[in-house]
């Protein structure tokens, strides 16, 4: 008798360089599908923008050049701009991290994620996302909304179900803002049989003379690489609403 597949798995936009409790999620499910194929929408987003932390300990903007063609476009269609300003953050981060204790080895990281060749917003921040994980020691499997399922449905709420099923769902672990927002209603999810969790991430201090929360995942890379796994598990903390 074949057992039944049961998969835990989060659906979230591509974003840039994002933050730990991102990471997290992704740590936490059998498989983290990248959806692409919902409107990119008005700009900056954390698809094209994040923080760092300068050398004096202040919060800075990281940011990237982004063309979508109108308010409507997916982010798959919206391309990234190469302008004197992309690589302008990458020197940014030279200037105010070259003196952090694994400057060389997350440097790396980022010139390699810097010359990767695709101009499509989606696939520049999937390869960003999934390289760092693949250093940092996630083994998650990852799928993309518009490659591998194809759902075309709206609301949000529906389309994310039907992606759900198709995956083979048993649990939905959602962003807390989606679902404070209200893109879901848990009683729907019920429903599909498939049980909702709530990201209520604690942030976790770590080794950074200037340390501030809710930076980019670079700022933890740049000063606790060797352990940032750990570092990043230790903010665990899901919510089951139903």
């Amino acid at each position: 008798m074949n057992k039944k597949i049961a998969n835990k798995v989060a659906i979230h936009q591509p974003n840039f360089f994002p933050w730990l409790g991102y990471f997290e999620c992704i740590d936490i499910v059998d498989i983290y599908i990248f959806l692409d194929d919902v409107p990119f929408g008005s700009k900056p987003k954390r698809m094209n923008r994040n923080f760092i932390s300068n050398h004096k300990g202040e919060k800075k903007n990281f940011t990237m050049s982004v063309s979508t063609p109108s308010l409507d476009s997916e982010i798959r269609d919206c391309k990234v701009v190469r302008d004197p300003f992309f690589f302008h953050y990458r020197d940014l981060l030279k200037e105010n991290y070259q003196n952090a204790p694994f400057f060389k080895e997350t440097f790396k990281i980022i010139d390699e994620i810097y010359e990767f060749k695709s101009d499509s917003v989606s696939d520049f921040n999937i390869n960003l996302v999934t390289l760092i994980c693949s250093k940092i020691g996630i083994k998650t499997r990852f799928r993309i909304s518009s490659k591998d399922f194809n759902c075309r449905c709206r609301p949000t709420e529906s389309h994310i179900l039907k992606i759900l099923k198709k995956a083979k769902a048993s649990d939905f672990y959602g962003a807390k803002r989606g679902i404070e927002v209200g893109l879901y209603n848990y009683l729907n999810f019920k429903k599909e049989k498939i049980n909702i969790y709530k990201q209520e991430y604690i942030h976790p201090n770590y080794n950074h003379r200037n340390f501030l929360p809710y930076l980019s995942i670079i700022d933890l890379l740049f000063y606790n690489f060797d352990n940032a796994l750990e570092i990043i598990r230790t903010g665990r903390n899901w919510i089951k609403l139903n």
